[in-house]
């Protein structure tokens, strides 16, 4: 009853000749079009690939998407003419994927529309007719969002070059991936998607959020043009040789957690991550009151003192010894002069360790006699430290408190010096020895200009100051370029870690704090297969492999957590295959470039909703600026021709000049190149090289790692290190210390 209803319809050009949960097989009439379908109504081009045919049910009218298109032989014709040879002729078959039921429903307005509801639950039967879809019917399976936030993304040149409009709060709120092969048109549309959603936003009263993870630096005039109420931030490396108006990036070392410092250090888990625990916990705890750097020793001796008091054990006597002497140099620069009790502590310590020092050129290898302190001197001691540090202000219990991740501010030229009296207080062997090669590394570490600029401290930074430059002030809008392409190889995981890590607590921790949401931020991560790779690919040399795992953790946490807090992913790669999983299938819209890798389109089949995956079969073959939405933001696949980003405001990713270089010469400006490359310290850092403090006198420090103390030792001696004693006097909170 219904083919018959369907009989007269000028638009039917086959038959169904099989069916499938997932495929119906047409077998298309020899006066059906070739090419060019002329109807009362519309002009479809038919047959072709990602064309739309429909097809009757009871339900309705099923829109079906072409997923191939062949020809094969028919036998049938002329088999009963008695006077005619039945030969096999060709006849052209195509295969359809059902998209969804055609409905007819009423607008707000009156007016009669067409609408696709996704999914089919009455399928098609052999032998019923299948005719080319109206105007109506094409446009209904393209996306056409109409409201607010509305985004538009292009045409679908498959449908009469109907505009394609998606919900911006459905393409962003649940994590959207961008794939492409290179030159494929993949960073244009994420700069139009950034811009698109930019200027969705109410200019009074919006708010708009949006970082971009930049490893090439290629979106630096990306965003210009924009409404005045959103304000763009460039950050970069060295930005003078930037993009005009970038101001210097700033992730201080202070903002890192023990995971990233770990990781950064390459620290080893039985040796060398307890003493780089103990650092920073001290660090943070002094500096969180500005405390003088000297007096950093003060309070680092006093710890070991209160934790070997009344030993005997010989090299632990040795090793006190040696922390209370630097102790003693360190009053020196507090200016005794003005601080009596500073002055007493020097003089006590002089007097008490003048009495063991061995006669300079003596048989003895070490500077002085080990001989135990009395009790007496233990106590003296300790009491003119207390007095010293309460005369300069800082709290006698200073160093036990805060935590080892709290983002306190602290300058981490003081990590490489404080490591030595930490590790001679701790038990278990040459602790010094073992940490020699950490303390190396940060040395190193410390001396690269790149870093510093980057990392270094600075007395005026606090953490307030720090997430409204990357995230923008209260309520209002920003677009924040973050340029990594100029960060040390060495540390491009861990910052990029550190951003990552940073801007989801301080989601998290808004919604606990203020019992609300923070404003919605769109987290772009270009190139994400650098930062982001599948778990076992690390793509880089063993000492970055801990970086390159906590990188890849922090993402993909990101990708499941970031979406309740209100963060969201953009994830931009051109090699799918190298990403992180998780990450990709975390994400509920693709916008699918030129793919040419068969890995990469497996990859992405693999993560695409249904049985959808067939249609990524010809992303190989997609031109430039031409991409298939799928997923939430696109419930039908459909083939966009994205918008045309105006050329002022494209990235610079464009092809080689090769034509203009070989016709008219093009100049390599090596002066600039080398200005921008080797450039002094800034920020006012010092250009002295951080080293590790002398270990000793009497032997030089081995620094094998061959050699591994007992780990149970010196984690006792972590946790003992830790527990206050019943007897250490407790201050409260500074009046006059400045709130972050």
């Amino acid at each position: 009853m219904i083919a018959r209803a369907w009989e007269d319809d000028a638009r039917i050009v086959g038959q169904v000749v099989e069916v499938g949960p997932s495929v119906l097989t047409v077998l298309i009439n020899r006066e059906a079009p070739h090419g060019t379908a002329f109807a009362p109504d519309s002009l479809s081009q038919f047959p072709r690939i990602n064309g739309i045919v429909v097809v009757p049910t009871e339900m309705g009218a099923v829109l079906a998407l072409v997923v191939w298109v062949g020809v094969s032989d028919d036998p049938t014709r002329f088999k009963d003419l008695t006077d005619h040879v039945g030969l096999p002729t060709p006849r052209r078959v195509l295969k359809a994927m059902p998209l969804g039921l055609v409905r007819r429903v009423l607008g707000g307005d009156g007016s009669v529309k067409t609408q696709l509801d996704r999914g089919v639950l009455s399928f098609p039967t052999v032998g019923d007719p299948v005719r080319l879809p109206t105007a109506d019917e094409s446009a209904s399976a393209v996306p056409a969002a109409t409201g607010s936030d509305a985004i538009p993304l292009g045409v679908a040149p498959l449908a009469g070059n109907t505009a394609v409009t998606v919900s911006g709060a459905r393409l962003f709120g649940r994590h959207l991936a961008v794939l492409g092969n290179t030159g494929s048109g993949k960073s244009c549309s994420v700069t139009h998607l950034v811009r698109a959603g930019a200027r969705t936003v109410n200019p009074e009263h919006g708010t708009y959020r949006a970082v971009v993870l930049d490893l090439n630096g290629e979106y630096g005039h990306a965003f210009d043009g924009l409404p005045d109420s959103i304000a763009v931030t460039r950050l970069s490396v060295g930005p003078a040789q930037s993009y005009p108006g970038s101001t210097q990036l700033r992730v201080p070392f202070w903002l890192w957690n023990y995971r990233e410092w770990a990781a950064f250090c390459d620290a080893s888990g039985k040796s060398q991550a307890p003493v780089l625990r103990q650092a920073l916990h001290l660090l943070r705890s002094s500096s969180s009151r500005i405390v003088p750097r000297a007096a950093v020793q003060i309070i680092a001796a006093r710890r070991v003192l209160l934790a070997s008091r009344v030993g005997t054990d010989a090299t632990v006597l040795k090793q006190l010894l040696f922390v209370l002497d630097n102790a003693r140099e360190a009053c020196k620069a507090l200016d005794p002069a003005v601080n009596a009790a500073v002055a007493t502590l020097e003089s006590s310590l002089g007097r008490i360790l003048g009495a063991r020092l061995n006669p300079p050129g003596s048989q003895y290898a070490f500077k002085f006699d080990v001989r135990p302190l009395s009790p007496a001197e233990e106590q003296e001691i300790l009491l003119a430290m207390s007095d010293s540090l309460r005369e300069l202000s800082i709290p006698v219990g200073e160093g036990d408190t805060s935590s080892v991740d709290t983002p306190t501010p602290f300058d981490a030229r003081d990590l490489v010096e404080i490591m030595n009296p930490i590790a001679a207080g701790m038990s278990g062997g040459d602790v010094q020895g073992w940490i020699a090669p950490m303390q190396d590394r940060l040395s190193i570490a410390m001396n690269d200009a790149r870093l510093t600029d980057v990392c270094g401290f600075l007395p005026c930074e606090s953490l307030e100051g720090w997430l409204a430059a990357i995230m923008g002030p209260s309520a209002s809008s920003q677009i924040t370029v973050i340029d990594l392409s100029l960060i040390p190889a060495n540390a491009q995981h861990v910052i990029a870690s550190v951003l990552g890590r940073l801007i989801l607590e301080a989601h998290e921790r808004h919604r606990r704090a203020t019992r609300r949401n923070a404003p919605p931020t769109i987290l772009v991560v270009e190139e994400a297969h650098s930062l982001v790779r599948r778990r076992g690919e690390s793509g880089v040399d063993e000492a970055g492999v801990q970086m390159a795992e906590l990188c890849r953790e922090t993402y993909e946490r990101i990708a499941r957590e970031g979406r309740k807090f209100g963060l969201s992913l953009v994830v931009s790669s051109q090699r799918p295959s190298e990403l992180s999983e998780t990450l990709l299938s975390q994400c509920n819209s693709f916008l699918v470039h030129r793919l040419v890798n068969p890995r990469d389109q497996d990859a992405v089949k693999r993560m695409v909703p249904d049985s959808v995956g067939a249609l990524l079969s010809e992303v190989s073959s997609l031109p430039a600026q031409v991409a298939i939405c799928i997923g939430a933001a696109s419930p039908i696949p459909t083939l966009v021709r994205m918008e045309t980003v105006p050329p002022e405001y494209r990235p610079d990713s464009s092809d080689p000049e090769y034509v203009a270089a070989w016709a008219s010469g093009m100049e390599l400006d090596i002066p600039a190149l080398v200005a921008g490359w080797v450039v002094p310290p800034a920020l006012g850092q010092s250009s002295a090289p951080v080293s590790p403090p002398s270990p000793g006198w009497d032997e030089a420090v081995e620094t094998s790692d061959d050699y591994e103390p007992d780990p149970e030792e010196l984690y006792a001696e972590v946790r003992d290190e830790y527990e206050p004693d019943d007897d250490e006097e407790r201050w409260g909170p500074d009046p006059e210390r400045p709130p972050l």
